[in-house]
């Protein structure tokens, strides 16, 4: 069967490519022939009006907030600057991923015409933000007799459930799928809520895969030697005297699996997808504030801590380890105190036994899609 893919655009999050690569190697398994549809965001803003917000909202959060955020009219990148930025993650993509022609939201329609899919899975990730419905409802699709599935949808503060007019949209949409399933558990209650459906509590597509999966499709030059993996999405002192504190305590050093503010300042680009993951296996000890940061640290069973990030949304964090009872290994940034913290390995055998039954029965909704 030949499946599209919609989900958020790649760019350059570690997670959001992963998350890409896992749904599409997982349909391919499955035998279908599996494309990821080539969605990007325009960098600009869509009215003046936006525009002044955005830029006044920045103003008040350098100067009043004290955030490391653009204080120019225009924080958008120039097309030259986003290609160096992403060099090293485009390669990644380049291999593994089938893409579509790039396009914008609005040329979805096109793409429609031009593939005729038998099926579209949309997600995962957060493609249940109020941007990017009803898109993600598939209202550009009016083909009859295409089976339309929703896979691990996710959302954070800014979901389309607070406009109601496009949930009344999504709610007559929804009606056309033939299968809805949602990663944050709290999502099945709004589903019913707001949707009327009966969404199932589905495993994110990272964790579909095993870690043999990740590490036959990377190769990285870089070392074999224990360090602490930190991949931090907004850093703070608390948090960096945090890795350091870790680190210390294991007599290892740090490797960042982001861009540092000396990387961004210099123009350097993300380090690659294959290091990220190459890092990240070799690690005896990861610290995050991220969601596929912790996925990735569960499924390469690695000792972790978690520090919360309700700005990217609290939820998915809270579902994710209570999936997995490791509701230990999630800290708040008032948390970030040394002498309470564990740094012993994880007995993995639990979670690796509930980690088997939900893969089996997140594999079984998307199967039991297709018949």
């Amino acid at each position: 069967m030949k499946i599209g893919i919609l989900t958020l655009p790649q760019e350059t999050n570690y997670g959001g490519i992963l998350q890409t690569f896992a749904m599409q190697h997982t349909l391919r398994k499955m035998g279908h022939d599996a494309i990821t549809i080539d969605r990007h965001n325009k960098r600009e803003y869509p009215s003046l009006k936006i525009h002044i917000a955005g830029y006044l909202k920045r103003l008040a959060e350098h100067y009043l907030r004290g955030k490391n955020v653009s204080t120019k009219w225009n924080p958008f990148e120039s097309d030259a600057e986003y290609k160096e930025k992403s060099r090293e993650t485009q390669k990644f993509i380049e291999r593994n991923i089938k893409l579509t022609r790039k396009i914008y939201s609005e040329q979805l329609k096109e793409i429609e015409d031009e593939y005729l899919f038998d099926a579209y899975v949309v997600g995962s990730d957060q493609v249940w933000l109020d941007g990017y419905c009803p898109n993600s409802f598939l209202d550009f699709v009016k083909r009859p007799g295409v089976i339309k599935i929703v896979y691990a949808a996710s959302c954070g503060k800014r979901s389309f459930f607070n406009n109601p007019s496009k949930v009344k949209e999504c709610r007559e949409l929804s009606k056309q799928f033939i299968g809805i399933s949602v990663r944050e558990e709290a999502l099945v209650a709004k589903s019913k809520e707001y949707l009327g459906v009966d969404a199932q509590w589905v495993l994110d597509p990272t964790m579909l895969l095993e870690p043999s999966d990740y590490l036959h499709v990377t190769d990285s030059q870089l070392g074999t030697e224990p360090i602490v993996f930190s991949y931090i999405l907004d850093p703070t002192s608390e948090k960096s005297e945090f890795v350091n504190y870790v680190a210390k305590s294991l007599g290892v050093k740090v490797i960042h699996g982001n861009r540092t503010i000396e990387d961004i300042r210099l123009g350097n680009p993300f380090p690659s997808v294959d290091d990220w993951i190459h890092n990240l296996n070799r690690s005896c000890f990861v610290v995050t504030d991220s969601f596929h940061g912790t996925v990735f640290s569960i499924l390469f069973n690695k000792p972790f801590y978690s520090i919360c990030n309700p700005s990217r949304g609290k939820e998915r964090f809270l579902s994710l380890v209570k999936k997995f009872n490791l509701e230990d290994r999630l800290l708040f940034s008032n948390e970030l105190s040394g002498d309470k913290i564990n740094l012993e390995k994880i007995d993995y055998c639990e979670v690796n036994e509930k980690l088997s039954y939900y893969r089996k029965e997140s594999i079984k909704f998307l199967k039991n899609c297709f018949i």
